[in-house]
């Protein structure tokens, strides 16, 4: 039988993705079919109990809120949808929506920042195959799922299935300057203002739970690093790389020699994400991905949400600069070289 849950209240899709995983270890569920965007998940099961399955999404999902600048973690409370999910209906679509479900179909062939760039909403299914849009978008799906033993065209489909209806992120047709006032505004900002916090988090726990939990010691030490290797970073481009592509989008600008210059720090800021990124996947391996143990308080269980919220922020903001921005970058300077224009021709 076939159940449908509507769980319009989620919008966080680290937890989205583990709890589709958590609804497919049990008996009796057959196959799991779920968007974020759509606000549903499909279960094909053997008669398991409607209260079982909305138990597993009640435990595993969750909103982010805002509430006086602060951000609170929302339960949601899954109903049973008799209508199905808009996802899958079996109905036949009209001829628009066919051709749009067309233009939507996930193909090996696409690169891994394509596929993140017009169908947000597979950001997490992506990162649950394992497959790193970010720091390796440039990867076509048929290369990166072979590398990790994975039949390309079964994960196309799986892809598909789950992002037909997607549209692509407003962000993904802005110029460079314009991107950039997005990655500064959205990105940057957070992490300016959120760093501090998870420190102080994470220095609190240590000190209350590092004798029963010594991979605590591990845990701080890598934040740490990550802070390390973060900070200089925003520096960086704030104050060199994002001024400079504001002023290549300016038609009058002289200082087309120093392009040299710029495009070597973006190799240097690129080869930080990388650095960055792998930091990110020694920390999710230390804390068990993020699942605070049974003793912990909540400064624990913050903590540990706070590390997945900044995970997910930081793969996006890599990946919304390595696969879009400073490629766009590095084709003005081509453009600039052959006297064809800038990235404001884009």
């Amino acid at each position: 039988m076939r159940t449908t849950l509507n769980v319009e209240q989620a919008n966080c899709s680290i937890c989205f993705g583990e709890t589709l995983e958590e609804l497919r270890r049990i008996d009796g569920v057959r196959a799991v079919h779920g968007s974020i965007a759509g606000s549903c998940i499909e279960i094909d099961h053997d008669d398991v109990a409607l209260d079982v399955l909305t138990a597993a999404v009640r435990d595993g999902l969750h909103a982010v809120a805002m509430f006086s600048n602060e951000i609170h973690m929302v339960p949601v409370d899954p109903t049973a949808d008799g209508m199905g999910c808009i996802h899958r209906r079996p109905d036949s679509p009209a001829p628009h929506t066919a051709r749009r479900s067309a233009m939507n179909r996930i193909l090996p062939s696409m690169t891994l920042g394509e596929i993140a760039t017009r169908h947000p909403s597979l950001a997490a299914e992506l990162e649950q195959q394992g497959l790193d849009y970010c720091c390796h978008g440039a990867r076509t799906l048929e290369v990166a799922a072979v590398k990790l033993g994975l039949d390309p065209q079964s994960v196309a489909d799986q892809l598909s299935a789950g992002g037909v209806d997607a549209v692509p992120a407003p962000w993904a047709s802005l110029a460079p300057p314009a991107l950039v006032d997005d990655i500064e505004s959205v990105h940057h900002r957070y992490l300016w203002a959120e760093l501090p916090s998870i420190t102080a988090m994470v220095d609190k726990i240590v000190a209350v739970h590092g004798d029963r939990h010594p991979e605590l010691v591990e845990v701080q030490r890598l934040y740490g690093e990550l802070r390390t290797d973060l900070e200089p970073h925003l520096v960086r481009e704030e104050q060199v790389l994002f001024p400079r592509i504001r002023q290549l989008d300016t038609a009058a600008d002289d200082t087309v020699g120093d392009d040299a210059q710029l495009a070597e720090l973006t190799e240097l800021l690129a080869a930080e994400h990388e650095t960055v990124g792998a930091v990110l996947e020694q920390l999710r391996h230390v804390t068990g991905g993020y699942i605070t143990p049974e003793d912990g308080c909540a400064t624990y269980a913050a903590c540990y949400r706070a590390f997945a919220e900044l995970e997910a922020d930081t793969h996006l903001h890599v990946h919304k600069e390595n696969n879009v921005l400073l490629p766009a970058v590095r084709a003005s300077f081509l453009a600039a070289a052959h006297g064809t224009g800038g990235p404001g021709d884009r």
